[in-house]
């Protein structure tokens, strides 16, 4: 995966351009791409920059949303989970989740009993996952550190953890292996109109510099919490409040300190609504969320606040009373926007659906709202059926977004791959790590691994090598120290500080790649380590 040049863009009438390279534009991308047609794909920061790296992490049917009755949304959702152990095997994970009830919560066992079934039933592979409702014996038996003052038992059922960001680069790059052209760090400042139509868009590419036309037959606005402010694009005015965006907050600890090993459902003691520890793919920390109010600043300045933190500390303590968990044992958080689309007024943000909807602007700019991780292939498909009807492209092309796996989502034997990576001095928890991450792309890094000895040094937290910082340059677009260490690696959400203890050599490696001057490599550590301080309590 290569960013063009403007050579290679200019001169090429595109059949669709997609503008945002979160989950959303680039499973677009993707499937357009298998469908054989042009497509180039922009974003302005760097792929899963947004929300798509900023979520749960968690591949799921959305059990909350039995609540609120969405239930062909969950339907949906859960045959997606199914879809995407196939497509993404390196990237998901089946865990089991622990659905707690307490005196007092509204759920009953019976009615919570009736929703889990309705959870296995929709999946359409309940024989693999079918749920248990457990005593409060047995919750204690599994997880005894769990607050035991009036607890009546529990619903365990399954769903699926991922690396939202991961899966967003994998994504990407499968639909460069089917043709797409796709361009990170690139604004789009304007819409290129012919008759009032746009017929392309104006770029300001931030690594090269450059401002040019591309033009394309249809555009597409997949630019998720920024939608409205893309959507201006048109009316040339500001953001038209076609979203709600919401805010979730997630806070990381470790596992020393918060002995949970399985994700739990549970109320928040605050405001009562379902919140959700989860122990993380990275085996040493939980994660805790989420918060879910309403958000109309900046989509470009979302942090965590001292209050968000303090509500999840407090959820924290609700569920292990025995943590006694406060600001100093928090090592990481992040927080991201949900772009749902505007409710009916009076709709609490937790009650807004998280159903998608894709409208025609007045220059006939496509634009899709709102949706979930879960869904993004469907998502992505509902908006390229749409585009090709208004391209008028015969309907023969034949649809293989459900049947491609994702990049590395290839079979790989894991116990033959690590023979090999070990024969070649790979440490285990490194070849491990590969694996998740990569899945058989795996092949690519022990390959680079073996250059050199220079190749095998480690640079920095979680085994990270030289050899991986030149796998995401050259395979995967990477342009900053962000772009490594929050989208490619999770060093930034996993380590308590962010990678910033051995940052130097870090960007030493990364300024060698990509030719910085001094004074950008400067500019890069500052800009890092003033994001990781930004999302870490004080």
């Amino acid at each position: 995966m290569q960013r063009p040049r403007r050579e290679d863009l200019v001169h090429r009438l595109f059949d669709l351009i997609v503008i945002g390279g979160g989950i959303t534009g680039a499973a677009t991308a993707r499937d357009a791409a298998l469908r054989g047609l042009s497509v180039l794909l922009v974003e302005k920061d760097d792929f899963a920059a947004g929300t798509s790296s900023r979520s749960s992490k968690l591949i799921h049917g959305g059990l909350r949303y039995l609540e609120t009755y969405q239930f062909r949304l969950v339907a949906e959702s859960l045959r997606e989970r199914e879809r995407m152990l196939r497509l993404a095997p390196h990237l998901t994970e089946v865990r089991p989740f622990l659905y707690l009830l307490y005196e007092g919560y509204p759920e009953s066992k019976s009615l919570l009993n009736l929703g889990l079934t309705f959870y296995d039933a929709a999946s359409g592979e309940w024989r693999k996952r079918r749920h248990r409702m457990l005593s409060a014996r047995q919750v204690l038996d599994r997880e005894p550190h769990l607050a035991a003052d009036g607890l009546l038992g529990a619903g365990m059922y399954y769903d699926v953890l991922t690396d939202d960001a991961r899966l967003t680069v994998d994504t990407a790059k499968g639909a460069a292996d089917a043709g797409a052209r796709l361009m990170n760090h690139a604004t789009v400042t304007g819409l290129v109109l012919d008759g009032g139509k746009a017929r392309g868009v104006t770029l300001a590419d931030q690594v090269t510099g450059e401002v040019y036309d591309v033009r394309a037959k249809q555009v597409v606005n997949a630019t998720g919490p920024w939608t409205d402010r893309t959507r201006a694009l048109e009316h040339g005015r500001g953001p038209t409040g076609r979203l709600r965006p919401t805010k979730g907050v997630h806070i990381v600890v470790r596992k020393s300190d918060f002995p949970l090993n399985t994700a739990v459902f549970l109320r928040s003691p605050d405001d009562n609504r379902v919140v959700w520890p989860t122990p993380s793919l990275e085996s040493d920390v939980v994660y805790i969320g989420t918060t879910d109010t309403d958000y109309d600043g900046d989509p470009d300045a979302v942090k965590p606040e001292d209050a968000d933190i303090r509500y999840l500390l407090n959820v924290a303590n609700r569920t292990i009373p025995a943590a006694r968990l406060t600001e100093k044992h928090v090592v990481g958080a992040w927080a991201g926007l949900r772009p749902l689309v505007a409710p009916e007024p009076g709709t609490s943000a937790s009650n807004t659906s998280r159903e998608h909807a894709i409208t025609v602007g007045p220059t006939g700019m496509l634009t899709i709202s709102g949706g979930k991780l879960t869904s993004n292939r469907v998502m992505a498909k509902h908006l390229v059926d749409a585009a090709v009807k208004r391209l008028g492209i015969p309907g023969r092309r034949k649809y293989l977004a459900d049947k491609v796996p994702v990049v590395g989502g290839a079979a790989i034997d894991h116990s033959e791959f690590t023979g090999r990576a070990l024969a070649a001095g790979v440490p285990a928890a490194v070849a491990e790590s590969w694996l998740r991450r990569y899945g058989s792309q795996s092949e690519q890094l022990l390959s680079r691994w073996t250059t050199s000895s220079n190749a095998q040094e480690i640079i920095g937290p979680r085994g990270l090598s030289r050899a991986e910082v030149r796998h995401c340059v050259a395979e995967e677009m990477c342009q900053s120290l962000a772009d490594l260490l929050v989208r490619r690696t999770s060093i930034f959400f996993w380590d308590a500080r962010g990678g910033l203890d051995q940052i130097d050599a870090i960007a030493g490696e990364l300024a060698s790649l990509l030719a910085w001057s001094p004074d950008r490599e400067r500019m890069e550590i500052a800009e890092y380590r003033a994001l990781v301080e930004k999302h870490r309590p004080h």
